[in-house]
Protein backbone atom coordinates (compact mmCIF):
# COMPACT_ATOMS: atom_id res chain seq x y z
CA UNK A 1 0.00 0.00 0.00
CA UNK A 2 1.14 3.12 -0.96
CA UNK A 3 2.29 5.80 1.91
CA UNK A 4 -0.78 7.77 3.44
CA UNK A 5 -0.15 11.49 3.64
CA UNK A 6 -1.72 12.89 6.77
CA UNK A 7 -2.07 16.68 8.56
CA UNK A 8 -2.92 17.10 11.83
CA UNK A 9 -4.58 19.56 13.84
CA UNK A 10 -5.08 19.68 17.52
CA UNK A 11 -4.91 22.47 19.99
CA UNK A 12 -2.84 20.55 22.38
CA UNK A 13 0.85 20.34 20.88
CA UNK A 14 1.64 17.29 23.27
CA UNK A 15 -1.55 15.33 21.66
CA UNK A 16 -0.69 16.33 17.88
CA UNK A 17 2.82 15.24 18.50
CA UNK A 18 1.81 12.22 20.24
CA UNK A 19 0.03 10.88 17.05
CA UNK A 20 2.62 12.25 14.94
CA UNK A 21 5.08 9.88 16.46
CA UNK A 22 2.43 7.27 16.24
CA UNK A 23 2.28 7.39 12.39
CA UNK A 24 5.88 7.84 12.07
CA UNK A 25 6.56 4.89 13.77
CA UNK A 26 4.01 2.52 11.71
CA UNK A 27 7.12 1.64 8.97
CA UNK A 28 5.98 2.87 5.96
CA UNK A 29 2.16 2.96 5.93
CA UNK A 30 1.77 6.52 7.01
CA UNK A 31 3.70 9.84 6.24
CA UNK A 32 2.52 13.16 8.18
CA UNK A 33 3.15 16.27 6.53
CA UNK A 34 2.38 18.79 8.94
CA UNK A 35 1.26 19.28 13.01
CA UNK A 36 -0.58 22.07 13.71
CA UNK A 37 -2.07 23.90 16.70
CA UNK A 38 -4.72 26.64 15.28
CA UNK A 39 -7.10 27.10 12.44
CA UNK A 40 -4.39 29.76 11.02
CA UNK A 41 -1.75 27.11 10.72
CA UNK A 42 -3.81 24.65 9.21
CA UNK A 43 -5.26 26.83 6.65
CA UNK A 44 -1.67 27.94 5.62
CA UNK A 45 -0.16 24.56 5.47
CA UNK A 46 -3.48 23.51 3.01
CA UNK A 47 -2.50 25.99 0.67
CA UNK A 48 1.19 24.29 0.02
CA UNK A 49 -0.40 20.96 -0.64
CA UNK A 50 -3.21 19.24 -0.14
CA UNK A 51 -2.75 15.51 2.31
CA UNK A 52 -4.21 12.82 1.84
CA UNK A 53 -6.65 12.91 5.41
CA UNK A 54 -6.41 15.20 7.70
CA UNK A 55 -7.25 14.84 11.44
CA UNK A 56 -9.14 17.55 13.02
CA UNK A 57 -9.87 18.40 16.69
CA UNK A 58 -13.70 19.64 17.33
CA UNK A 59 -12.86 21.72 19.99
CA UNK A 60 -10.77 24.33 19.33
CA UNK A 61 -10.63 27.83 21.25
CA UNK A 62 -9.82 29.67 18.14
CA UNK A 63 -12.97 28.40 16.33
CA UNK A 64 -16.20 26.13 16.20
CA UNK A 65 -14.76 23.28 15.02
CA UNK A 66 -18.01 22.46 13.13
CA UNK A 67 -17.25 26.27 11.36
CA UNK A 68 -14.34 25.21 10.60
CA UNK A 69 -15.15 22.04 8.86
CA UNK A 70 -17.67 23.83 6.62
CA UNK A 71 -14.65 26.23 5.93
CA UNK A 72 -12.22 23.43 4.73
CA UNK A 73 -15.15 21.47 2.69
CA UNK A 74 -15.85 24.75 0.66
CA UNK A 75 -12.20 25.70 0.36
CA UNK A 76 -10.83 22.19 -0.82
CA UNK A 77 -13.19 19.69 -2.77
CA UNK A 78 -12.79 16.45 -1.69
CA UNK A 79 -10.73 16.98 1.05
CA UNK A 80 -10.72 13.71 3.37
CA UNK A 81 -11.14 14.61 6.85
CA UNK A 82 -11.68 12.85 10.43
CA UNK A 83 -12.66 14.23 12.97
CA UNK A 84 -11.26 13.69 16.33
CA UNK A 85 -12.65 14.23 19.94
CA UNK A 86 -13.98 13.15 23.12
CA UNK A 87 -17.76 14.63 22.31
CA UNK A 88 -19.70 11.56 21.76
CA UNK A 89 -23.11 12.92 20.64
CA UNK A 90 -25.00 10.47 18.05
CA UNK A 91 -26.44 13.78 16.60
CA UNK A 92 -23.12 15.20 16.36
CA UNK A 93 -21.91 12.54 14.17
CA UNK A 94 -24.87 12.16 12.47
CA UNK A 95 -24.23 16.37 11.33
CA UNK A 96 -20.63 15.42 10.61
CA UNK A 97 -21.33 12.96 7.86
CA UNK A 98 -24.09 14.80 6.69
CA UNK A 99 -21.74 17.96 6.00
CA UNK A 100 -19.42 16.04 4.05
CA UNK A 101 -16.80 14.80 6.84
CA UNK A 102 -15.60 11.03 6.38
CA UNK A 103 -14.92 9.86 9.66
CA UNK A 104 -15.50 10.26 13.51
CA UNK A 105 -12.53 8.86 16.06
CA UNK A 106 -13.28 9.51 19.77
CA UNK A 107 -9.94 10.54 21.89
CA UNK A 108 -10.91 7.66 23.68
CA UNK A 109 -10.36 4.74 20.91
CA UNK A 110 -6.89 3.27 20.55
CA UNK A 111 -4.27 4.71 18.44
CA UNK A 112 -5.07 1.55 16.36
CA UNK A 113 -8.15 2.33 15.36
CA UNK A 114 -7.49 5.86 14.41
CA UNK A 115 -4.72 4.09 11.89
CA UNK A 116 -7.65 1.84 10.82
CA UNK A 117 -10.26 4.86 10.24
CA UNK A 118 -7.61 7.00 8.41
CA UNK A 119 -7.42 3.80 6.23
CA UNK A 120 -10.94 3.39 5.41
CA UNK A 121 -11.22 7.36 4.69
CA UNK A 122 -8.74 7.32 2.03
CA UNK A 123 -10.05 4.41 0.19
CA UNK A 124 -13.35 6.60 0.46
CA UNK A 125 -15.12 4.73 3.09
CA UNK A 126 -17.13 6.16 6.02
CA UNK A 127 -15.73 5.58 9.38
CA UNK A 128 -17.16 5.34 12.56
CA UNK A 129 -17.43 3.33 15.74
CA UNK A 130 -19.69 0.45 15.22
CA UNK A 131 -22.14 1.87 18.26
CA UNK A 132 -22.51 4.44 15.54
CA UNK A 133 -22.49 2.81 11.80
CA UNK A 134 -26.48 2.73 12.05
CA UNK A 135 -26.34 6.70 11.05
CA UNK A 136 -24.38 5.59 8.02
CA UNK A 137 -26.71 4.48 5.77
CA UNK A 138 -27.68 7.06 3.63
CA UNK A 139 -24.72 8.71 3.34
CA UNK A 140 -22.26 5.02 2.14
CA UNK A 141 -23.54 4.65 -1.02
CA UNK A 142 -21.47 6.36 -3.96
CA UNK A 143 -22.46 6.68 -7.15
CA UNK A 144 -22.93 3.88 -9.27
CA UNK A 145 -20.04 3.87 -11.83
CA UNK A 146 -17.70 5.86 -9.30
CA UNK A 147 -14.89 3.78 -8.39
CA UNK A 148 -12.73 4.38 -4.91
CA UNK A 149 -9.01 5.19 -4.70
CA UNK A 150 -8.38 1.42 -4.19
CA UNK A 151 -10.24 -0.02 -6.90
CA UNK A 152 -8.53 2.32 -9.05
CA UNK A 153 -5.52 0.97 -8.09
CA UNK A 154 -6.32 -2.62 -8.44
CA UNK A 155 -7.50 -2.00 -12.16
CA UNK A 156 -4.04 -0.28 -12.96
CA UNK A 157 -2.12 -3.25 -11.28
CA UNK A 158 -5.09 -5.16 -13.71
CA UNK A 159 -4.19 -3.25 -16.74
CA UNK A 160 -0.77 -3.96 -16.12
CA UNK A 161 -0.92 -7.67 -16.06
CA UNK A 162 0.13 -7.97 -12.35
CA UNK A 163 -1.42 -11.15 -11.00
CA UNK A 164 -3.69 -11.60 -7.69
CA UNK A 165 -0.86 -12.29 -5.35
CA UNK A 166 1.29 -9.27 -6.83
CA UNK A 167 -1.91 -7.01 -6.37
CA UNK A 168 -1.77 -8.13 -2.86
CA UNK A 169 1.26 -7.90 -1.83
CA UNK A 170 1.75 -4.69 -3.32
CA UNK A 171 -1.16 -2.77 -1.21
CA UNK A 172 -0.74 -4.78 2.18
CA UNK A 173 -3.70 -6.96 1.62
CA UNK A 174 -5.53 -10.45 1.89
CA UNK A 175 -5.84 -11.91 -2.32
CA UNK A 176 -9.47 -12.74 -1.09
CA UNK A 177 -9.79 -9.12 -0.82
CA UNK A 178 -8.29 -8.79 -3.60
CA UNK A 179 -10.59 -11.24 -5.50
CA UNK A 180 -13.73 -9.50 -4.09
CA UNK A 181 -12.83 -5.91 -5.49
CA UNK A 182 -12.72 -7.63 -8.47
CA UNK A 183 -15.86 -8.48 -9.15
CA UNK A 184 -16.92 -5.13 -7.60
CA UNK A 185 -15.11 -3.67 -10.80
CA UNK A 186 -17.50 -6.35 -12.94
CA UNK A 187 -20.14 -5.43 -11.83
CA UNK A 188 -19.66 -1.74 -11.90
CA UNK A 189 -18.62 -1.54 -15.16
CA UNK A 190 -20.25 -4.59 -16.43
CA UNK A 191 -17.86 -6.78 -18.22
CA UNK A 192 -17.13 -10.42 -17.58
CA UNK A 193 -13.45 -10.62 -17.18
CA UNK A 194 -10.20 -8.94 -16.55
CA UNK A 195 -9.85 -8.52 -20.61
CA UNK A 196 -13.20 -7.02 -20.78
CA UNK A 197 -12.36 -4.78 -17.25
CA UNK A 198 -9.46 -3.17 -19.19
CA UNK A 199 -11.02 -2.27 -22.27
CA UNK A 200 -14.06 -0.60 -20.49
CA UNK A 201 -12.02 0.95 -18.40
CA UNK A 202 -9.77 2.51 -21.11
CA UNK A 203 -13.08 3.40 -23.07
CA UNK A 204 -14.53 5.22 -20.21
CA UNK A 205 -11.34 7.08 -19.64
CA UNK A 206 -9.98 5.47 -16.06
CA UNK A 207 -6.74 4.14 -17.51
CA UNK A 208 -4.93 5.30 -20.53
Amino acid sequence: MNSIKIGILDDHPIVSRGLSDFFVNKNDQFSVAFTVNTRTELLAELEKSLPDVIIVDIVMPDVNGLDLFTELLKLHKGIRIIAYSTLRSPVLVENLLAMGVRGYVNKNQEPEELASAIKDVYYDLISVPAKYKFLTSRFREPEKNMLTKREMEILQSIAAEETTQEIAIKLGVSPKTVENQKITLFKKLEVKNSAGLVLAATRLGYIS
